[in-house]
């Protein structure tokens, strides 16, 4: 599959379309990381593999998905954070939401800051710290206050109020 990845042109991306359900996981994996690297993007066929029970799959679609993490429907990657989730299906909507940016991003760590995955709540912990107001998020969003009220014991008095002001809100 990395040959035919290697050495094939977009015309061959049905022969891996077929192997991505192969019942070997290393092949569903190698097929899924050729579709990438022939650049070959269905996001609703890759979409499905996050739900793959194989980590190396999830992994691969994931990597395939981050740059078109917005086409994808942010509800539907929240339900991937429940903690009854295989922990490769969690970890990849979180990483796919926080590509998506702005609100949806804050949205997702805030659901994760208190998991009782360590790193997953860790990786939570730092993005909602790190996150800051874009172009996509209404000033004054009424949602942002409630959000960042739910972690403010993530931030100092100083930054709380920073953040709120940064999104339009009052502090």
């Amino acid at each position: 599959m990395s040959g035919l990845a290697e050495c094939g042109d977009r015309s061959d991306a049905e022969a891996l379309w077929a192997l991505t359900s192969h019942p070997d996981p290393l092949v569903r994996a190698r097929a899924v990381g050729g579709l990438r690297a022939l650049d070959v993007l269905d996001v609703r066929r890759l979409r499905a593999l996050l739900d793959d029970p194989a980590p190396g799959v999830v992994r691969e679609a994931t990597l395939a998905l981050v740059p078109s993490a917005r086409m994808l429907d942010d509800g539907w990657l929240l339900e991937r954070l429940a903690v009854e989730r295989a922990r490769q299906t969690r970890v990849s909507a979180f990483r796919l939401l926080t590509a998506h940016g702005g609100l949806v991003r804050l949205r997702a760590a805030v659901a994760l800051v208190d998991d009782p995955d360590d790193r997953l709540r860790h990786w939570a912990r730092q993005s909602v710290q790190r996150w800051h107001p874009t172009a996509d998020v209404p000033p004054g969003a009424a949602e942002v206050g409630e959000l960042l009220g739910r972690v403010r014991h993530l931030f100092s008095d100083y930054v709380l109020k920073r953040r709120m002001w940064e999104a339009g809100l009052k502090a």
